[in-house]
């Protein structure tokens, strides 16, 4: 072999093996553990998100928690879908502050990962995590598509309520026929 031939292979082997981890997923070769906790795992996660869907309302909402946080009421404005009547209520800003603070609290230490589901179609998204205790972002889609904040659940399953707290069959999502999944619509107000 000459040697421009070999420099080349021994540089496109060793650059094939990272690729392979990182689009098939580093859980598979059982190095799970090694980068439990780590920047890594980030980086694996985003490159691996299949939907670019899913990827955009999870910024939208890294957005959220971020004008929440600075109590920047504005921002949060611009991308939700809806604004509660204590925060539309010039005399309780410092309620709506305290909501603000609370909703950070709650879901600041969420991470895309744990987001394992994800149902979407023209008028909303909904993505969420497995239980025990699932947690539920949903979103409706603007007029060209783009993710607004319309709430946030927690719900607590068990043995015999497994999967209960998201209808997932979308026979069962939009029982009255209107567009709307139920478990959407429920958030309106």
């Amino acid at each position: 072999m000459t040697k421009p031939k070999a420099t080349v292979i021994t540089l496109l082997i060793p650059l094939i093996a990272i690729s392979v981890v990182f689009l098939l997923g580093y859980k598979g070769f059982g190095w799970e553990k090694d980068f439990k906790n780590k920047e890594i795992v980030g980086l694996v996660n985003f490159f691996s998100v299949p939907n670019p869907l899913k990827s955009e309302a999870w910024q939208v909402f890294e957005n959220y928690l971020a004008f929440a946080k600075a109590h920047d009421m504005a921002g949060i404005r611009t991308l939700s879908y809806q604004i509660s009547a204590t925060c539309n209520d010039p005399a309780k800003e410092r309620e709506c502050l305290t909501l603000m603070d609370n909703v950070y609290l709650f879901a600041s230490d969420l991470k895309l990962s744990d987001f394992t589901h994800f149902a979407a179609d023209e008028r909303q998204i909904v993505l969420y995590t497995d239980g025990p205790t699932v947690a539920i972002l949903f979103f409706t889609r603007d007029e060209i598509g783009t993710p607004k904040v319309l709430g946030m659940k927690f719900c607590f399953e068990d043995e015999a309520t497994a999967g209960t707290c998201v209808k997932t069959d979308p026979s069962e999502r939009d029982l009255d026929g209107d567009g709307w999944w139920d478990n959407v619509e429920s958030l309106f107000y």
